[in-house]
C-alpha cells in the first residue's frame, strides 16, 4: 500500500501525525494480508494440496476434507480399530477406583473424603468421567451438565451435596469460527450435542476467551434445553489443546487417513480372498457330442442348474454326458503384511503400543517393556490431564459453590489418588512385595508399611486391628505347637532315676563291667557281655 501524505494543516493535524497514523494502517494491513496468506497455505496443506497446488493428494486417494463429528461416531461405532483407538486411553485411565484424599490415612475418611464417595457412590461420577472422556476423544470437546437447582441460563447457585441430582455427559464439537471463509479447522460439528452459545471477549476478564454460555440439544430430550445453558453448570474438557483452551484434537484426527488405507487393505483383501477361495469351474464339452437344437438348449439348461446348486452347496454331485468339469485354482490373498504396516504407522502415531492397540496387553503376548511404557503414559494422563482437567474441575466447582464441603487446609488442599494400573503376573507380584519385605528386614526398620506393601503389589486395602490380632494368635498356636512336637521326640535324661529307672540301672551295670575289665576279671566280664547281648535280643 503506498503511503499518502496531506498538505501541512490541510486537515487540522500536524504533519508528522498524519503521516504515522497512515504507516500504522499500512502495517496492520501487511499485517492481516499476509495472515490471511498463511491461512490460505494452512488449509491447503490440510486439504492435501502438494506440488505447488498442481495435486490434491485427498481426492487422489479418497479421503474426506472435512469430518464431521457424525463421521467420528459412525467410525468408532462400527469400526473395530478406531474404537480401540478412543476407548484405549479413557478405559486405562480410569481402571480401577480412583479417590480424592486430604490424608494418608487409608482407614477412616474425612468429612471432605467422606461426602465426596457418597456422591460418587450415588451419581457414579467415575462412570461419568469415563463417558464424558470418551465423547471429547469423538470430537473436539465435551461437557458434563451438573443437574442443580436453578434456571440453566443462570449462574450456578449454592447449595448441598443432596441437591446434585445428576452429571449428563454431552458430545460438543467444531472448531474455531471459519477465517475469511476458509474453514482452518478440519472438524465440523453436525451432530454434536453441545455448541458455545456466547464467548468472553473481554480482554480484562479472567474467563476472556472462554465460553460464558453453551447451547445444548438432545434429540430424546426434546426442547428442555433450547436455551442457553450458563457456564458454571458445565465441565469443559478437551484433551490436545493447542492454540486456545476450548477446542482440542479429536483422538481419530491424524490417524483417520491412514484408517482408510487399512479399511482398504483389510476390506480388499478380504474381497480378494473371498474372489480367489471361491474358485470357478471350467467346462470343456467333448468336440464329438453331438446334440439337436433342441437337446443343445435343454443340455445347456440343466448345466447352468446344476453348476449353480454345486457353488450354493445345495448338492455336490453333477451329472454330466460328454462334458468334463475342472474347477480352476487360484493363490490365497495375504494382505497381513500391508495391513500390519498400517497398523504400525496408527501405534506409532497415536503412542499406542501395537500389542495394547490390538488388545492383548493382558495376556502374555505383551511384552514387559510395552507394559510399562503404557503404564507410565497413563501414569502420566492422570496426573498431567484427567486428575488436573476433569476431576478437580468437578471437584474445585462443587466446593467453591458449597456441593462439597471444604477440606481441613483450605479449598484446593486435596490430591487425586489413582489405583496402581500394572499388569501383573502372581509371580511378578510376589517378587515385589518380597523384595520390599527384604528392605525392612536389612534396614531394620520399616521403610515399606504393610498398608503399602499390600496396596502397591495387591491391590489391597490394609489389615484391620481384628484381621492382625486373629493372624498373631494363628502365630501363637503355631509356635506352640512346634514346642510341644520337639519335646515328645527329645530322647529321655538318663540321670533321672525316678522317672527313668532302666536308664540308672544301666548306669550301675556300666560302672561294674568297667571294673570287672580293670581286675582282669573274665567270668564277670563274659556274664555282664551276655546279659547285654540277651537284652538287645530281647
Amino acid at each position: 500500500m503506498d503511503e499518502v501524505t496531506n498538505p501541512p494543516g490541510s486537515n487540522g493535524h500536524e504533519p508528522g501525525a498524519d503521516q504515522a497514523e497512515l504507516r500504522a494502517l499500512s502495517a496492520e494491513l501487511r499485517a492481516l494480508e499476509t495472515n490471511i496468506t498463511l491461512s490460505r497455505m494452512a488449509f491447503a496443506r490440510a486439504a492435501g494440496m502438494t506440488f505447488e497446488d498442481k495435486r490434491d493428494m485427498y481426492h487422489v486417494l479418497g479421503y474426506k476434507d472435512l469430518i464431521t463429528v457424525s463421521d467420528y461416531r459412525s467410525r468408532y461405532q462400527r469400526g473395530g480399530v478406531a474404537g480401540r483407538i478412543v476407548d484405549a486411553l479413557p478405559n486405562a485411565t480410569w481402571r480401577g477406583s480412583m479417590e480424592l484424599i486430604e490424608d494418608e490415612d487409608l482407614e477412616d475418611y474425612t468429612v471432605f473424603e467422606q461426602a465426596w464417595h457418597d456422591l460418587d457412590q450415588r451419581l457414579q461420577i467415575q462412570a461419568k468421567f469415563l463417558r464424558v472422556d470418551k465423547l471429547a476423544g469423538l470430537s473436539t470437546y465435551a461437557v458434563l451438565l451438573i443437574g442443580a437447582p436453578g434456571n440453566f441460563e443462570e449462574p450456578l447457585p449454592r447449595g448441598n451435596p443432596n441437591q446434585i441430582v445428576y452429571l449428563t455427559p454431552f458430545a460438543g464439537g467444531g472448531g474455531p469460527a471459519t477465517t475469511n471463509n476458509l474453514q482452518v479447522n478440519q472438524t465440523v460439528a453436525n451432530g454434536a450435542d453441545a455448541s458455545i452459545f456466547e464467548y468472553d471477549v473481554n480482554p480484562k476478564s479472567k474467563r476472556f476467551g472462554l465460553p460464558i454460555s453453551y447451547q445444548l440439544k438432545r434429540v430424546d430430550i426434546g426442547s428442555a434445553l433450547a436455551r442457553p445453558v450458563h457456564w458454571s453448570r458445565i465441565i469443559h474438557v478437551a484433551e490436545g489443546l493447542l492454540d486456545d483452551e476450548v477446542f482440542g484434537q479429536p483422538q481419530l484426527e491424524r490417524v483417520w487417513n491412514l484408517i482408510d488405507d487399512l479399511e482398504k487393505v483389510t476390506g480388499g483383501g478380504a474381497e480378494a480372498f473371498w474372489l480367489r477361495a471361491n474358485a470357478g469351474m471350467q467346462i470343456d464339452v467333448d468336440k464329438d457330442l453331438t446334440l439337436t437344437s433342441g437337446e443343445y438348449a435343454t443340455v445347456i439348461e440343466k448345466l447352468r442348474a446344476d453348476v449353480d446348486n454345486y457353488k450354493h452347496q445345495l448338492t455336490r454331485v453333477m451329472q454330466t454326458r460328454g462334458v468334463k468339469i475342472e474347477q480352476l485354482g487360484s493363490d490365497v490373498a495375504n494382505f497381513s503384511n500391508p495391513a500390519d504396516a498400517i497398523l504400525t504407522q496408527i501405534s506409532g502415531a497415536k503412542s499406542i503400543p501395537k500389542r495394547i492397540l490390538t488388545g492383548s496387553e493382558m495376556g502374555e503376548l505383551a511384552s514387559s517393556q510395552d507394559r510399562d511404557n503404557w503404564a507410565d503414559q497413563i501414569s502420566g494422563r492422570q496426573t498431567q490431564y484427567a486428575g488436573p482437567y476433569i476431576v478437580r474441575q468437578l471437584a474445585d466447582r462443587l466446593i467453591q459453590f458449597g456441593y462439597l464441603p471444604t477440606p481441613k487446609g483450605g479449598p484446593d488442599k486435596y490430591d487425586v489418588r489413582w489405583p496402581h494400573i500394572q499388569t501383573l503376573t502372581e509371580d511378578e507380584k510376589a517378587s515385589g512385595a518380597q523384595k520390599w519385605a527384604a528392605t525392612n528386614q536389612t534396614q531394620g526398620e520399616a521403610v515399606f508399611t504393610e498398608a503399602e506393601i499390600r496396596d502397591k503389589w495387591y491391590g489391597m486395602a490394609a489389615l484391620t486391628e481384628q484381621q492382625r490380632n486373629e493372624i498373631l494368635e494363628r502365630k501363637a498356636e503355631a509356635v506352640k505347637a512346634q514346642q510341644e512336637a520337639i519335646a515328645a521326640v527329645q530322647p529321655p535324661k538318663e540321670d533321672d532315676e525316678e522317672k527313668f529307672p532302666r536308664a540308672a540301672e544301666d548306669k550301675e551295670l556300666l560302672r561294674v563291667l568297667t571294673a570287672a575289665i580293670e581286675a582282669d576279671n573274665v567270668e564277670v566280664v563274659s556274664e555282664i557281655v551276655g546279659l547285654t547281648m540277651k537284652g538287645k535280643d530281647e
